[in-house]
């Protein structure tokens, strides 16, 4: 939730690296001169059949980018996604060779229908109906029809990653860390269930175990500011002030969507910065927290009315002490 000004961090979140500066500036150019020269040499080795080579070669590299893209995903949902992609790879094809765009349109339309399809019948009706019901705030119909979604296909993790959630709204934590740990069984590399799991720790105040999940969600989703939010929260709650005001810093430089998170992660990077004796730095960032005030009724809504559990007393307090500072 918050910005980052540790020492230890050595740049701005806004900043870019020498070495990332140059690869901005050089690798555009160097995919131009690599996509020339191919260009040249299919030229110069068929000067007769150059769109058909042309073609070819564009064909192979976007089959090559997929395989690429789909690497670390399950052999099954690779083989499928060439399937689906072979429709569009031949109209592409066969639409420069013949200079028809009709023909290329036809491919990629086939290749829209068959992912259409592919997501329609891959996932439960059972599933999709309990996640509206779970929106809906119906949890006993959510619960009812995402257990029958897993009788259905116990290999779909979406299922085991709703019933996580659902359990969690219901504050039954031992169920929720149960099926967010049998989503990752059958998902690795899914990182809404790392910060589900992040989310269930946290509101059991097992702050060194969420601490743990959310650094997980991260390595996959680096650029989430909602992770890192709660990764620099966790840091904080553990007395880890340096490491929680770069969280929360990159968190703030990031997109954290709410405005209730702006602030509370901007109330957090300040009494961080207070607490490493940044007093400076502290006083900048409470004059920026002030252009948050009218979010304070917000953060006082998400804890207001709410059933126990470990964590709910932590947040009281902050949000209490956080209306202070306004009311000051």
């Amino acid at each position: 939730m918050t910005e980052s000004t540790s020492k230890s961090n050595g740049r701005s979140a806004h900043s870019l690296s020498r070495q990332e500066l140059r690869a901005s500036l050089i690798l555009p150019v160097v995919i131009t001169i690599i996509i020339w020269g191919v260009g040249l040499l299919l030229y110069v080795v068929t000067p007769g059949e150059f769109n058909t080579a042309v073609a070819l070669f564009i064909s192979l590299a976007l089959l090559s980018f997929l395989l690429y893209w789909t690497r670390s995903a399950e052999k099954r949902l690779r083989i499928t996604a060439v399937v689906i992609a072979i429709p569009a790879l031949i109209g592409i094809s066969l639409g420069m060779i013949q200079g028809s765009v009709s023909t290329t349109l036809i491919g990629v339309g086939i290749t829209f229908l068959l992912l259409v399809l592919y997501r329609t019948f891959n996932t439960p009706i059972s599933y999709r109906v309990a996640f509206r019901r779970f929106r809906a705030g119906d949890m006993d119909t959510a619960l009812d029809l995402v257990n029958k979604a897993i009788d259905a296909r116990p290999d779909f993790w979406e299922s085991y990653q709703l019933r996580a959630l659902i359990h969690l709204t219901e504050m039954d934590f031992s169920r929720a860390e149960r099926s967010a740990k049998e989503a990752i069984t059958r998902k690795p590399n899914a990182h809404p269930v790392y910060n589900t799991l992040g989310q269930v720790y946290l509101a059991e105040a097992k702050f060194n175990k969420a601490q743990d999940s959310f650094a997980q969600a991260l390595q996959l989703e680096p650029s989430n500011g909602l992770y890192r939010y709660h990764l620099g929260l966790c840091q904080y709650r553990q007395g880890e002030f340096r490491d929680a005001a770069a969280s929360f810093l990159e968190a703030i430089s990031s997109s954290l969507r709410f405005l209730e998170y702006e602030l509370q992660a901007h109330y957090y990077l300040w009494h961080s910065l207070m607490q490493l004796g940044e007093d400076e730095q502290a006083k900048t960032v409470h004059e920026k927290m002030q252009a948050f005030a009218d979010s304070v009724p917000l953060v006082q809504e998400q804890v207001a009315n709410q059933p126990a559990y470990p964590h709910l007393p932590y947040l009281q307090n902050d949000a209490a002490s956080l209306s202070q500072q306004f009311a000051a």
